[in-house]
């Protein structure tokens, strides 16, 4: 957390709820000492029980980390300080997960509609076929929503800005957000509920999404086209998460270069800045065996 007008919308709809939270925990990443001391000022107002940490290294992953082990709760919330929830919120959480086979909820973003089905992105293995009627992780280490979601819809994974997990689920299986991912919320968000929904799926619990719980994330929604940074983020961080989730396996291996390949087609025919991706696949080629253990970013 480093918004602090953010946090306080985020918060006053958290308090306006019909069922209230055990804790809020707020793990904040800002070193400007004026904003520490509102924001802590702020949270001694507050109704409920705020644990307010600070974290000198901006991370994402490490701030998750931090922030889950003063977790007292049965079930936790992920929640990005810029999320606004609605008065029932909480309690349909809560009757969701009275199904003790229940282990991950995904929220929701308002708005969402599923978009129209592309062929090329089947064709590309960037979306899975078989598997379009759930929340689900390519072999190329996309994430992908369901074409319909339904007040229950199993998925294989979570976006951060908004997931529920069972607390002593994360500690039995010692699950960790992965600190090798910086700077792009996206990957860690997908290696560690993936993580979860793996183990969930062997000791059979589900993971489901619901149209039951919808959250305003108030972030943009328009395209725009990613910077060179960016695109070097997306093409690093998923060779690390493919060989971490499917090792040297043929076939994932296959799907990430045919998928990396439709993507470039993509970019060229928009003119979206083909080139940037090029230079991000020739690095990833070039320093594999780095990446794959971790040092994804010189």
């Amino acid at each position: 957390m480093n918004r602090l007008e953010s946090l306080k919308r985020t918060i006053s709809h958290i308090v306006s709820g019909n069922v209230l939270p055990q804790e809020i925990i707020i793990v904040d990443q800002t070193q400007d000492e004026t904003i520490i001391e509102a924001t802590q000022a702020f949270l001694k107002k507050q109704c409920i029980k705020c644990i307010y940490l600070h974290q000198e290294q901006p991370s994402l992953t490490k701030a998750r980390n931090y922030g889950m082990d003063w977790v007292s709760s049965d079930l936790v919330i992920q929640m990005d300080d810029d999320v606004d929830i609605c008065i029932n919120t909480l309690s349909t959480i809560i009757d969701i997960f009275s199904n003790n086979n229940v282990a991950m909820l995904a929220g929701i973003n308002e708005g969402y509609n599923s978009k129209p089905q592309s062929f090329l992105g089947y064709l590309f293995w960037k979306k899975n076929w078989f598997k379009r009627k759930i929340g689900h992780v390519t072999l190329s280490m996309y994430g992908r929503f369901p074409t319909h979601i339904d007040s229950i819809t199993d998925t294989e994974w979570a976006m951060g800005f908004f997931s529920v997990y069972r607390t002593f689920l994360i500690r039995k299986w010692n699950l960790k957000w992965d600190e090798h991912l910086i700077n792009y919320a996206y990957p860690e968000d997908l290696d560690f509920s993936y993580s979860y929904y793996k183990y969930a799926k062997q000791e059979g619990f589900k993971c489901v999404m619901s149209n039951r719980v919808i959250v305003k994330h108030n972030v943009t929604q328009e395209w725009r086209i990613p910077s060179q940074k960016h695109t070097r983020m997306i093409i690093l961080n998923r060779e690390y998460l493919r060989y971490k989730h499917h090792g040297n396996n043929f076939i994932s291996k296959l799907a990430t270069e045919w998928a990396d390949y439709g993507e470039f087609l993509r970019r060229y025919l928009k003119h979206e800045a083909p080139n940037d991706l090029r230079e991000a696949v020739k690095e990833k080629k070039t320093r594999i065996k780095e990446i794959r253990k971790g040092n994804i970013f010189c």
